[in-house]
């Protein structure tokens, strides 16, 4: 490739880069707890215990790691 072929794709991928960069919306977080997703700073650190995950859920959580790594290790 000649010099001036390297500066052409350079200028043409910063140029595509701001491109998407402006073209780009806000995004804004869809909860249904609009309260807690505008909450700002460090605040109170309570969590909702209906929101929290059972024994269950978080033993499937732990079980899923133990698979992928036997599902890694022999296939």
């Amino acid at each position: 490739m000649s010099a001036k072929m390297v500066v052409s794709l350079a200028v043409l991928a910063i140029v595509l880069c701001a491109g998407l960069a402006l073209c780009t919306n806000s995004a804004y977080a869809q909860s249904a707890d609009q309260k807690l997703a505008e909450r700002t700073g460090l605040g109170n650190k309570e969590f909702d215990k209906s929101k929290m995950p059972g024994k269950l859920e978080v033993g499937l959580g732990f079980g899923s790691i133990f698979v992928m790594i036997a599902v890694m290790k022999w296939l």
